[in-house]
């Protein structure tokens, strides 16, 4: 006994050290069975314990991982589980012309979309997922399969859009009981017939485009965003406020309860200046003389000149906006891209074109201003100024005046009135007894008039004209700027070019008596209720660099034009007006027809631009559409 206990025997070898006495008898044998039993060893305990530890370790490790080090990661992965954000799309405000007549609305339009959250997590149930679906919303099963790409994104996935309420109820029914699946009801843009030519004016909203998101960081890749027209250059109002609710679902996907929610807010309202009626009268006077004419194209604008509002703009052909808020296929787009017309482009703001005789008012400007002519200068219009080379006498040219023969003596207001080439080649390169500007002034009075820069009307994509100068001239063309060239300017043709916008913004200065205005088409902006917001007041971009003395003698010869001028037909009115005629050469075809015009004479109201795209001359072609628009103003608007 003593070599298997010996620490609790004593001297008898039978007393045990607790409290009691034990006796312990053993059988013949004993001892050498009990040395050989498994009784762990040393070496076993010390590896037992340290395997221990490992399990220990790891479990601890594992835990530690999973709590700490990724514990808000998978924290957040749990209550994507749990949680779920139904966002309700805020319909976006409404645009009015003038008399609060609705441009546009927005109706209820119906799509499919996928949570990828809420798909099943094993994949074969995910493929018999894909079968039913493809089944039921009749799409291409490797279509449906390419949701499986996209599972671990948040934003759910729109598989079929554009769906009419009965189109909606009937899937409805059929995925009723199809996880991760919902029909989703959104508000449209619906806009005007395409009669009334708005879609340059309105624009159009459509899908946000990824690089589009990285700017607008409340959107998500499901919202539409304005594109273009008014619905992109006031966005930040039209778009209302999404109404969102946190949701608690079941392991299905399924609605359990709704833990909180933010009220959404309806999108601003903008007012415009433009008036409907007047537009609609702009268009058909306009489509009537294109097709008279035989012409492609042409613009119309009308503005108030005192406060830059912008009464109608039209430029045809036009395209039907509509096509793009519901969602343009691919191949309808392709049509009208590849249009000769440039159905998309809206020429009122961003074509170029030689302006003809209708800057000949800003060379007056500058002439008088300048002092090269006086209001009692004249001229004996011979018909023609011919100008020797003086490196080679024998190269010489001929500057003709559009009458043969021309008009004799001619003072500025006869050269308005009757649009003297001779007088305008005089003032603007010299010729007999007058200096002329010359190309440096020339240059420096068109950029005054802002001639080379954006209008900046509240539309995106406007071009600014394009003011040729001396230096331009030699590093582009490599060639000297020329007498010639100042009076190919001085009469609107040569490398001058101006876009509509900017005809209209020089009119309403003379209509005015000085003041170049930003001219725009929102009035106002209102909330969903009506209430104002903001009142759009007028910008003045220039003034006071034309005396008033030689602004009404521009405007005299102006008033001429109508009188006994070059646009007698519309002396008939009942009401005065004054304007100017163009006719501007083009190297591409027909000459381009011009027209502009302001009334009443005596306090304007209105301002109009005409242009008929290689329509011949403007009091042929240009002058009656401005007529016909001008009489509906004054038995309409005044």
């Amino acid at each position: 006994m003593k070599k298997i206990f010996p620490q609790f025997m004593d001297d008898k070898d039978r007393t045990v050290n607790s409290d009691r006495d034990v006796d312990i008898e053993l059988e013949p044998g004993t001892d050498s069975v009990i040395e050989e039993e498994s009784i762990p060893s040393k070496k076993f305990n010390k590896f037992f314990y340290l395997l221990l530890v490992i399990v220990f370790l790891g479990l601890f490790l594992k835990l530690f991982n999973l709590q700490v080090v990724f514990g808000e990661k998978n924290r957040q992965k749990a209550e994507e589980n749990r949680l779920r954000i139904r966002v309700s799309i805020a319909p976006r405000g409404i645009i009015y012309d003038r008399k609060k007549a609705p441009l546009v609305k927005n109706i209820a339009s119906f799509s499919i979309e996928v949570y990828p959250n809420d798909l099943p997590t094993k994949k074969q149930d995910r493929e018999e997922f894909y079968q039913k679906l493809s089944q039921i919303v009749n799409l291409p099963l490797p279509q449906v399969q390419k949701i499986d790409e996209k599972r671990n994104t948040q934003e759910p996935i729109v598989l079929k859009e554009n769906l009419s309420q009965d189109e909606a109820i009937l899937f409805e029914s059929k995925i009723v009981n199809l996880p991760a699946t919902k029909v989703v009801k959104k508000p449209q843009r619906e806009y005007l017939d395409p009669k009334y030519s708005l879609s340059f004016i309105l624009g159009y909203t459509g899908k946000i485009t990824e690089e589009e998101l990285k700017e607008h960081s409340n959107y998500t890749l499901t919202d539409n965003i304005g594109k273009s027209g008014l619905e992109e250059s006031y966005e930040q109002f039209l778009k209302g406020e999404d109404e969102k609710q946190r949701l608690e679902v079941d392991s299905q996907g399924k609605v359990a309860r709704i833990l909180d929610s933010v009220s959404g807010k309806l999108g601003d309202s903008l007012v415009l200046s433009v008036d409907l009626g007047l537009q609609e009268q702009m268009v058909n006077s306009l489509d009537n003389m294109i097709k008279q004419t035989k012409v492609k194209n042409g613009v119309a604008l009308a503005a108030n000149p005192n406060t830059g509002e912008i009464l109608g703009m039209v430029s045809l052909p036009s395209y039907d906006n509509n096509l793009f808020a519901k969602g343009i296929k691919q191949e309808e787009y392709q049509k009208l891209i590849q249009n000769e017309d440039k159905l998309l482009f809206n020429r009122a703001i961003a074509a170029n074109y030689p302006p003809g005789s209708i800057i000949k008012p800003v060379i007056a400007s500058a002439g008088l201003q300048e002092g090269v002519i006086t209001k009692t200068t004249t001229i004996s219009d011979p018909g023609i100024i011919t100008i020797t080379n003086k490196y080679n006498p024998s190269i010489v040219y001929n500057f003709p005046d559009w009458k043969p023969g021309g008009h004799g003596r001619v003072d500025i207001y006869k050269a308005l009135e009757q649009s003297c080439d001779i007088f305008f080649y005089s003032v603007g390169g010299g010729w007999r007894n007058i200096k002329g500007l010359g190309a440096e002034k020339l240059s420096q009075w068109f950029s005054k008039f802002n001639l080379d820069k954006k209008t900046g009307v509240d539309l995106s994509g406007e071009n600014e004209g394009f003011v040729p100068t001396v230096d331009w001239k030699e590093k582009t063309k490599k060639e000297t700027w020329g007498q010639g060239d100042s009076y190919h300017v001085a009469i609107g043709q040569g490398d001058l070019t101006v876009t509509p916008i900017e005809i209209l913004d020089y009119t309403m200065f003379f209509a005015n008596g000085g003041k170049l205005i930003k001219p725009h088409l929102v009035s106002e902006i209102d909330t969903a209720e009506g209430q104002l917001i903001k009142k759009i007041e007028p910008e003045i971009t220039a003034s006071d660099f034309v005396s008033k003395d030689n602004i009404a003698v521009v405007r005299e010869g102006m008033r001429a034009v109508i009188t006994q001028g070059t646009a007698r037909s519309l002396s008939d009115l009942p009401f005065s007006v004054a304007g100017k005629t163009g006719t501007a050469q083009n190297p591409h075809g027909e000459p381009h027809g011009w027209f502009i015009a302001f009334a009443p004479y005596e306090n304007p109201q209105i301002a109009v631009v005409v242009l008929l795209e290689n329509g011949g001359e403007g009091t042929t072609v240009a002058a009656p559409v401005a007529k016909e628009i001008l009489q509906y103003w004054y038995n309409n608007m005044r």
